[in-house]
C-alpha cells in the first residue's frame, strides 16, 4: 500500500491534503484523483464561463507523483466555429506524470 496526498488547486487557492489516502498502486491513486475531481466539479456551480480544478499529488516522501487538471469551458454559439455542426466535446481529463516538487 502507498499514501498519497491530493492537494486541491482552484484558481489561486491551494488546499494541502494533510491525511493523505493509501492505495494499492499509482494506478489507483490516478483513477481516484480523476474521479474526485469529476464529483467535485459536478458539485459546484458554474463562475462565469470557466472553471479549472486540479490536483497536485505528493507521495510519501513530500514528491510531486502526478497532476491532474479537470477544464470546464462554456463557448456561447457565435464562437462555436460559425455555423458549422458541433461535433460532440469531450472534457479535458490530463493526467501529468513526473512532475517535480518546488
Amino acid at each position: 500500500m502507498q499514501r498519497f496526498y491530493f492537494d486541491l488547486a482552484d484558481g489561486s487557492d491551494v488546499s494541502r491534503d494533510e491525511e493523505g489516502t493509501t492505495f494499492n498502486d499509482l494506478e489507483q491513486a490516478k483513477n481516484a484523483a480523476a474521479i474526485s475531481l469529476l464529483e467535485i466539479m459536478r458539485s459546484r456551480k458554474l463562475n462565469g464561463d470557466a472553471s479549472e480544478l486540479g490536483f497536485l499529488v505528493r507521495d510519501a516522501s513530500d514528491m510531486a507523483a502526478f497532476a491532474v487538471r479537470l477544464s470546464l469551458q462554456v463557448t456561447n454559439k457565435d464562437a462555436v466555429l460559425g455555423s458549422a455542426p458541433v461535433e460532440h466535446a469531450v472534457p479535458s481529463l490530463c493526467l501529468e506524470p513526473g512532475l517535480h516538487s518546488h
